[in-house]
């Protein structure tokens, strides 16, 4: 493959070239236009600007025809590396789904607690710690599938989160008042840090 990092600076140089053209397409008229009314200027002159003008009207025909080809092949460039990227997130993920439930089993039987099971212990005071922490890992998965199969938990959750937010900013902001009761003088703002 070619490299992809020509194309967009080929692209820019392409769209430069088309703007001189365009330029010299607009020019070179009016000068047949203005110089044909002079004695000076000869028909040959005038036969030669006309050819001058129908060349650069093929030119810039030519480069935008090569310009959008470029566009053409950076997006089929663009979406062969995005199938690639796709490909390799594919295979990434499966092997995601394969460790995952490993990774879940390591975690669950490497944790610190008491009363894990197939370990022998027998002390009554940390005999529960495991049932515990793995009711509070279902609890936990059970909220996160609601919030995900209901969005309307989700946003009521954020919601009450900003209003907590803006609560607490008006109260810090409003910790900043300061009156005096003595002299009735007041000075609100906000403290400069």
């Amino acid at each position: 493959m070619l490299d992809e990092r020509r194309f967009p600076k080929m692209h820019i140089n392409l769209q430069r070239l088309l703007q001189v053209i365009a330029h010299g397409e607009q020019v070179f008229p009016r000068v047949k236009e203005k110089c044909s009314s002079k004695t000076w200027f000869a028909s040959e002159d005038i036969a030669s600007l006309d050819e001058l003008i129908g060349r650069l009207r093929r030119l810039k025909e030519n480069v935008g025809f090569i310009a959008n080809r470029v566009t053409a092949i950076q997006a089929g460039l663009d979406s062969w590396q995005a199938e690639r990227i796709n490909r390799k997130l594919y295979y990434l993920s499966f092997l995601s789904i394969i460790f995952l439930p490993l990774s879940i089993i390591t975690g669950v039987f490497g944790m610190n607690v008491g009363g894990v099971p197939w370990t022998d212990q027998r002390n009554p005071e940390i005999k529960y710690g495991f049932r515990n922490v793995i009711l509070l890992c279902i609890v936990v998965l059970f909220f996160l599938l609601l919030c995900f199969i209901f969005p309307s938990i989700y946003s009521c959750l954020t919601s009450w989160r900003r209003r907590g937010a803006v609560w607490k900013g008006w109260s810090i902001n409003r910790s900043f008042l300061i009156r005096q009761h003595g002299t009735r003088e007041e000075r609100v703002g906000y403290l400069r840090i």
